[in-house]
């Protein structure tokens, strides 16, 4: 009976082990982005690239307060089809 326990449990590890390795390919590192914050919920930096800004309390008080401002703003970035959103952690307002 304890031999068959142990089979089950070893299974049921690498059952669980196995399920979880895609969802380890989607967890983000943190990044910094310097761009201009628009009217649309984005940031676009120089080079062109628009970054969606993600529906949270520190992105909303990003694109609510500083529309027109350049801000370094650090966070994660996650694909959607041709998106990249962007789910701000922290920010900073710079000079012009």
């Amino acid at each position: 009976m304890r031999r068959g326990k142990m089979k089950f449990l070893m299974v049921l590890f690498t059952v669980g082990l196995i399920s979880a390795i895609p969802f380890a390919a989607l967890a983000s590192e943190a990044v910094t982005i310097q761009g201009e914050v628009n009217d649309s919920y984005q940031i676009v930096d120089s080079n062109g690239q628009v970054y969606e800004i993600a529906d949270t309390v520190q992105g909303n008080d990003l694109v609510e307060n500083h529309i027109g401002e350049k801000a370094k703003v650090v966070g994660t970035v996650q694909t959607e089809e041709d998106l990249k959103i962007l789910t701000v952690t922290k920010f900073e307002i710079l000079a012009e």
